[in-house]
């Protein structure tokens, strides 16, 4: 799918046309580009922050319009006969094994077979209808196993409950309608405005986005646990502030700010580390505080203040998360080095800031319920989500990223980090303002996760990637690739 092809897209949906897909397999381009045409939609209605949980509810209608074509590819090419009982339970038990979960393996048959799947996005006034119709007629059973789910899922307001009840996922009528169900719940949507059937020659499955959100009423009490613990957590100690005020005092010295910083041992070990894991000399080894805060400037001085003083708040009033340190400080150094890219020096330090500190709100969240976030991380990588923040959304009420702006707020941050920590895996739900840092940010951690193999790229949102000059798979690879041996060099040395 080529820029021309995205550009006809961009248009119709500028003007208010109907735009239509067809595909038989679910590739990689094929998703970037359902991501891309909500986004554009949802932010023509103001609803750009719908477009992570809409998205992973309409990858979930495709795969299983995909699983539903695929059955009929595998039977057909088995000889066994769907419509008999002995034959379609028989069959299914080889479908699970072989295909469910490794569909790349049919993809020459979905290709070559007459089924497909057709996408139609129509604006109703200020609605956005959104039309899944794939050519594989749903037999009267598997329709009626659906329609008990989602009337069992309307039921439901927490994702732990449903998780403990739904064992049976393998044809899509399990977990998949219970996660779509709460999606829309939690979105102020009308259930009632998600509709499947089938008229015996096709499978549609209509899904309603109103332009008037109805207010959200999924509210519990790990949420209301978790705001107000935030609430609670201490402010920065007068010292660290006294610190962060001198980096910003243009009459202050450096002998002046490293002698203060090494008065607390800890922190000045902290301000070595982190100037050290930051590469921001090739090659060459950080001794003293004194060396640090001359080689790296007083601004990024400042950001290692603020994410060590942080970290040492909420290591002690939480677990040590040593991996999610790792994952920012990562994320920090690939943001610093994105920007530069951009020449934008003033935004790469604040990008280096925003790197360090954008996963705060995931210690907060996996102290509060560990076995909760356990289930999400599991069904995140079992349906391949994009992130695991619209998983954390329906199953608590709010999103790491969200604990990250409260805390954010609690210690008040500069306005520019609170948006980077809440939109780092949404940027195109933050201010115009802040939307170069907050993309810097987002595509830093994507790359991250992508190395760690936590994401793909099919994940990214092509219209940032096109403002970093990323046309292709390769391309993003490349530069990926670039950073982390940067990185590995760098932790080395």
């Amino acid at each position: 799918m080529d820029k021309a092809f995205r550009k006809e897209i961009s248009e119709k949906i500028e003007q208010g046309e109907d735009v239509s897909l067809s595909f038989k397999f679910l590739d990689p381009k094929s998703l970037m580009l359902i991501n891309s045409i909500m986004a554009k939609h949802l932010g023509k209605m103001d609803h750009i922050f719908l477009l992570n949980s809409i998205v992973t509810i309409l990858r979930e209608v495709v795969v299983n319009a995909m699983k539903a074509n695929a059955k009929r590819v595998f039977f057909y090419k088995n000889s066994l006969d769907i419509r008999k009982p002995d034959e379609y339970e028989k069959g299914m038990d080889r479908f699970k094994n072989e295909i469910i979960g490794e569909f790349e393996v049919i993809e020459d048959d979905l290709n070559n077979s007459d089924y497909y799947i057709k996408m139609n996005f129509t604006l109703a006034g200020k609605d956005l209808d959104v039309k899944i119709v794939n050519n594989s007629p749903i037999l009267p059973e598997e329709l009626a196993r659906i329609n008990h789910r989602i009337k069992q899922a309307k039921k439901y307001n927490d994702f732990s409950e449903a998780y403990e009840e739904i064992q049976d996922d393998s044809e899509g009528a399990g977990l998949g309608i219970v996660l779509t169900i709460l999606f829309l719940k939690n979105m102020g949507i009308d259930p009632d405005l998600f509709k499947l059937g089938s008229n015996g020659r096709i499978t549609q499955t209509l899904l309603r986005i109103p332009g008037e959100l109805r207010p959200s009423t999924l509210t519990n009490s790990i949420r209301k646990e978790i705001v107000d613990d935030v609430e609670g957590i201490p402010t920065f100690p007068e010292n660290i502030m006294e610190l962060m005020s001198l980096c910003n005092d243009h009459e202050a010295s450096i002998e002046m700010i490293s002698g203060k910083i090494e008065t607390d041992p800890a922190l000045a070990s902290d301000v070595i580390k982190l100037s050290n894991s930051a590469g921001f000399v090739a090659g060459k080894r950080i001794d003293s505080v004194f060396e640090a805060v001359k080689t790296i400037g007083l601004k990024n001085v400042n950001a290692i203040l603020m994410a060590s003083n942080a970290r040492r708040i909420l290591d002690k009033r939480y677990a040590n998360f040593e991996e999610i340190w790792n994952h920012c400080n990562r994320t920090a150094f690939y943001a610093r080095h994105i920007a530069s890219i951009l020449k934008k020096q003033r935004l790469s330090e604040k990008a280096f800031m925003a790197g360090l500190l954008h996963d705060l709100g995931k210690i907060v969240l996996l102290a509060t319920r560990i076995e909760l976030v356990e289930q999400i991380a599991e069904t995140v990588k079992n349906r391949k989500m994009r992130t695991s923040t619209v998983m954390e959304e329906i199953s608590i009420g709010i999103s790491h990223s969200e604990i990250g702006e409260l805390i954010s707020k609690e210690w008040n941050f500069p306005e520019y980090l609170v948006e980077a920590i809440r939109y780092h895996h949404a940027p195109l739900s933050s201010s115009e303002e802040h939307r170069s840092l907050v993309e810097v940010v987002y595509l830093a951690n994507m790359m991250v996760g992508v190395s760690d193999r936590r994401y793909y790229y099919y994940y990214c949102d092509d219209g940032v990637l096109e403002r970093f000059g990323i046309n292709n798979e390769k391309e993003f690879n490349d530069l990926k690739d670039k950073l982390n041996a940067k990185w590995e060099k760098t932790t080395l040395e």
